[in-house]
């Protein structure tokens, strides 16, 4: 027998376990066959299918491509309870702060291009690649705004049937279409009585996808490489102290569109080669609707971020500051935090030093860049290149900043030029395009509001789902339909639930602990909060060794950001100790730490601890940034932080 909290109640085993054969033979029968799955997730949890368009012209070789509607994706995620609300809560809250205090820049509607838009409308941010998604809504609340239910598909087809101008205007003509409709006549929220606008604001995309679909030249070796100004590949040698490249407009890049229709053996106009599929969307400029990403500019294959961290490696080795071997070996055995380990680097091997390259995701090359400091602290003070890496470190963290501030834009403009000259002085053969790019975040930033607003990293997890599905499933015939129908099927499943976003809290490594066993310091502390009496009743309290609470992780030994301090907005800085829960409410016993100064050469914060503790409950966390490791080098603790840190006044 299994015995329930109340003792009248009971239900026996055989019982359970008859119930369970019941439900398992009614989810068979309602399952005999795809087509019977199909119709009754479409009767009973209003599943959508996508809808299937034929690309070729030819009868005997159909293609074809698969479309689910963004307006209806839209208007079903609406129609849930909790979604608009919340919606329409974080729109006015970010108006609200950006409206005290104007040098704030939260998202695309704080740019110039954004300003030109409605400011009651939600904002539709696209993502292409290989596979095409899009995130409809873009002022989702930061808590939810990179939970995979929230990043939904589009269209999708083979890349191959893509090999025709006609084509591709089949395939993104219906996107086109559903996009113009919602920004012309919004959407009727019936749950609400309300009438929802739209605006379309950027595309996510690497910068091959962004120069393939806004109809610029797909070579990055020669010629006008750039989508964002006139530079030519030579010129790209040219330091920005003595030059400035024109930008491209929306004007001239129609008039190069004219010369190639009058003169069909021209073949490319200072890079523009045709136009765009995207030309007829309302609010789409192909000179300005794709920013930079930053993922792809900084931490990819051929991002800066792995180049400088080779050239200071070959450096080292050239300098006979550290071997080949030593490198590896350093790589190899570096002891990351807790929270970096999620995203742990492969080591450098000796033979990736020999053909100049670093393996890893976009994540870890990032992870490896930031620690680089740490991890190979006794070489770089010595090495010219780390004059690069300080600057291009500086520019980064006010690239990836969240808020952003307009007011840091000169001194963005200003570290971009340095980085670009002293990459001529001392890595002129390592010049590639995207150290050109880097120098455009500037107006990016101006234009289009915080680059991690519009970064293709939001959307790398679904793009892996898509993978995923695509080889588990071992379906060689229809690929693209196949990973139509389990996107739109998990959504379903998703917006099945109660509420589609929910706030949470969820704890692991939970055990019980005695007041007996817990240190004098924190009885000392639990006693001033709940009483004496609470202390030496020696009752048990749940104590934990992670929280995720409201999305955000909060774990044992764990570093974080509580406030900012003085006009310079230095860091200050507590660390997790125990979590604990008592009467239902979870909290973290934490100590607080001097915040002694910054090491410029370890790019951290140094800091000390002075014995004072505290209790702070999650509700009244204050986010600033996400957790961080403590390491300790050169005798002293420091933490590494991703980015920069402003106040929300």
């Amino acid at each position: 027998m299994i015995q329930q909290q109340s003792a009248s109640t009971s239900i026996s085993v055989d019982d359970m376990r008859s119930t369970v054969n019941q439900i398992e033979k009614s989810i068979i029968l309602s399952t005999r066959n795809e087509y019977q799955f199909l119709q009754s997730c479409q009767k009973f949890f209003n599943y959508s299918p996508p809808t299937q368009n034929i690309l070729s012209s030819n009868q005997s070789a159909k293609e074809f491509s698969y479309h689910v509607s963004t307006k209806q994706t839209i208007s079903t995620i609406l129609e849930k309870d909790d979604v608009l609300p919340l919606l329409t809560e974080n729109v006015r809250n970010q108006v609200a702060i950006t409206q005290a205090d104007s040098d704030l820049m939260f998202s695309f509607r704080d740019g110039i291009r954004g300003r030109k838009t409605n400011k009651q409308s939600f904002m539709i941010q696209l993502y292409v690649d290989g596979i095409g998604v899009t995130n409809p809504l873009e002022d989702m609340p930061d808590t939810f705004r990179s939970t995979l239910q929230c990043i939904n598909l589009a269209a999708i087809c083979y890349t191959k049937y893509l090999d025709t101008d006609e084509k591709i205007r089949k395939f993104y003509e219906p996107i086109v279409n559903d996009l113009n409709d919602l920004q012309c006549n919004g959407l009727m929220i019936n749950k609400f009585d309300t009438q929802s606008i739209f605006s379309f604001s950027t595309i996510a995309a690497d910068n091959l996808a962004a120069h393939e679909l806004a109809g610029f030249q797909q070579t990055f070796s020669s010629g006008y490489f750039c989508r964002r100004c006139l530079v030519t590949y030579e010129n790209r040698l040219l330091p920005l102290t003595d030059v400035h490249f024109i930008q491209r407009t929306h004007l001239q890049y129609n008039k190069y569109l004219n010369s190639l229709e009058n003169d069909l053996q021209m073949k490319s106009k200072f890079g523009v080669v045709g136009p765009s599929p995207m030309n007829g969307l309302q609010n789409f400029d192909p000179t300005s609707s794709f920013p930079g990403d930053l993922m792809h500019d900084f931490y990819e294959v051929l991002g800066v971020c792995p180049l400088i961290i080779m050239a200071m490696l070959k450096e080292a080795s050239s300098s006979k500051l550290i071997t080949y071997n030593a490198i590896q070996s350093r790589t190899e055995n570096f002891v990351y935090g807790n929270l970096d380990k999620s995203n742990k680097p492969p080591a450098i091997m000796v033979k990736h030093l020999n053909s100049d390259r670093i393996v890893g995701s976009a994540a870890q090359k990032y992870c490896l860049f930031r620690l680089f400091p740490i991890m190979f602290s006794d070489p770089v003070e010595h090495l010219e290149s780390f004059k690069i890496y300080l600057i291009l470190r500086e520019l980064l963290d006010m690239v990836l900043a969240l808020p952003q501030r307009k007011s840091w834009l000169p001194f963005m403009e200003t570290l971009s030029i340095n980085f670009q000259c002293l990459m001529l002085d001392l890595l002129s053969h390592k010049v590639i395009p995207k150290v050109h790019f880097i120098t455009e975040y500037t107006r990016i930033i101006d234009e289009n509001g915080p680059p991690v607003r519009y970064w293709c990293m939001r959307y790398e997890a679904t793009h892996l789902y898509f993978k995923k599905i695509a080889m588990q499933s071992y379906n060689f015939k229809n690929i693209p339909k196949k990973l139509a129908q389990r996107q739109q099927l998990r959504q379903c499943f998703f917006l099945s639930k109660p509420y589609f976003l929910r706030t949470f809290k969820e704890a692991s490594g939970t055990k019980q602990t005695r007041m007996h066993e817990i240190d004098s310091k924190v009885k000392i502390l639990l006693a001033q909060r709940y009483g004496q009496q609470f202390v030496q009743s020696d009752q048990s309290l749940l104590r934990c060794s992670k929280l995720i609470h409201n999305h955000i992780i909060c774990k044992q030994y764990a570093v974080y950001v509580y406030d900012l301090e003085h006009v310079e907005e230095i860091p200050l800085f507590f660390q997790i100790l125990y979590i604990f829960k008592f009467n239902q409410q979870w909290m973290f016993i934490v100590e607080f730490l001097n915040t002694d100064g910054f090491s410029t050469k370890l790019w951290s914060y140094k800091l000390s601890s002075y014995g004072r503790l505290g209790i702070v409950l999650p509700n009244d966390l204050k986010y600033f940034h996400k957790g961080l490791d403590l390491y300790e080098i050169d005798n002293l603790h420091v933490v590494n932080l991703t980015s920069r840190l402003t106040k929300k006044n």
